[in-house]
């Protein structure tokens, strides 16, 4: 059985990766005057919009990542 936890992981994840590849504006561009509300619009304010989709890209890998490792845990468990 699939945890529904992995499975969530798994679309936050591609979500974020495709967001930063279509540069999704609300994701990658948001306004600055958000910055103590959002990390994202905090990051754009302090590096710039490049080191956001570079940080969005890195954040949905290792969502990927850790959805994986957890399909793997759950799938190696003897019954």
């Amino acid at each position: 059985m699939v945890h529904v936890a992995n499975l969530i992981t798994a679309a936050i994840g591609v979500m974020l990766i495709v967001g930063a590849y279509r540069r999704w504006r609300w994701l990658v561009d948001p306004p600055t005057d958000l910055a103590p509300y959002y990390s994202q619009a905090l990051l754009k304010r302090i590096l710039g919009v490049r080191s956001v989709v570079v940080f969005t890209y890195l954040l949905g890998f290792t969502f990927v990542a850790l959805s994986l490792y957890g399909f793997l845990r759950v799938l190696s468990r003897r019954a």
